[in-house]
């Protein structure tokens, strides 16, 4: 059995590594306002960082058993980030394009989207903060979709 705690982890994992994601998104854009916007985008993955590791601390405190996550759930969430989620953010230390940055963008704001869906279902006192985190990720996904149709038709 593996804790939600440790579950946590890894979502303030998929946070820290989208922090860097959209750095480096910002950083290879000429256009002035995909950078700003990368660049926001990259911030708001910090705070959620920061908000994972507040809660990860607080459910390792806790020794609630809704905290436990049957081995094969774990299993499959795991699986889920280590390969959709990570490689996926990988793929921005490539030269890419403006609008094959926003296809890699949208896709992992999709996949973090169901993640954390699926971590929901076993979160105890977690769950709140958990839905707002959901919530944001829907939000920059939404901003992505329109900023690419924006710049791309």
């Amino acid at each position: 059995m593996v804790s939600m705690g440790d579950l946590v982890s890894i979502a303030s994992q998929i946070e820290a590594n989208g922090h860097v994601f959209y750095s480096d998104l910002a950083q290879i854009q000429q256009n002035p306002e995909l950078k700003e916007f990368f660049t926001r985008l990259a911030e708001q993955e910090r705070i959620h960082q920061q908000i994972f590791e507040t809660l990860a601390e607080k459910t390792k405190q806790s020794i609630s058993i809704s905290n436990w996550i049957e081995d094969e759930v774990s299993g499959y969430l795991k699986s889920f980030a280590q390969v959709s989620i990570f490689p996926t953010m990988e793929k921005a230390k490539q030269d890419l394009t403006p609008r094959q940055a926003f296809e890699i963008a949208i896709n992992v704001e999709k996949d973090s989207i169901i993640f954390y869906s699926e971590l929901l279902k076993y979160a105890g006192d977690e769950r709140r903060t958990i839905e707002i985190i959901i919530n944001e990720e829907k939000k920059h996904l939404i901003d992505l979709l329109k900023v690419n149709h924006e710049q791309f038709g």
